[in-house]
C-alpha cells in the first residue's frame, strides 16, 4: 500500500512541476483587441523548424487587428528581431487560422502578439 500511495506522489508532483505555458500566458495583447478570443493554439516541429497555429475568433463587429510572432529559443531568449506586424480583417462571427513559421530552427517555443491595427 505504501508503495504505490509513494508512487501516486511521485506522480502527482512530475504533473506539479510540469510548467506548460497557458494560451493566455503565450499571448501578448496591445491596444483595444477584447473582442478577439484566442480559441486554439497549436506548435509542431517540422523539419526541424517550429510551425505555430493560432486560431482566433471575432466575437463582436468587424475588426482590423495586426499580429506577430515572438519566436523564443530553449534558454528562454528571443532568437530573432521582431517580426513585422500583419494585418488581418476578422469579420463578426468569424474564425481565422494564423499560422507562422520560425525563421530558424533555434526556435522551440512562440509567444503570439496580437495588436490593435494602426
Amino acid at each position: 500500500m505504501q508503495k504505490y500511495l509513494l508512487t501516486l506522489l511521485a506522480a502527482i508532483a512530475l504533473v506539479a512541476c510540469s510548467s506548460t505555458p497557458s494560451m493566455k500566458d503565450m499571448t501578448i495583447r496591445m491596444g483595444d483587441t477584447d473582442s478577439i478570443q484566442i480559441t486554439d493554439m497549436r506548435s509542431l516541429m517540422r523539419n526541424g523548424v517550429l510551425t505555430a497555429q493560432v486560431t482566433i475568433l471575432n466575437d463582436s463587429k468587424s475588426n482590423l487587428v495586426s499580429y506577430r510572432f515572438k519566436w523564443i529559443g530553449k534558454n528562454g531568449m528571443t532568437v530573432t528581431d521582431e517580426e513585422a506586424w500583419k494585418p488581418v480583417t476578422v469579420g463578426k462571427g468569424q474564425t481565422t487560422v494564423i499560422m507562422g513559421i520560425a525563421p530558424t530552427p533555434d526556435a522551440t517555443d512562440f509567444r503570439f502578439e496580437l495588436n490593435q491595427y494602426k
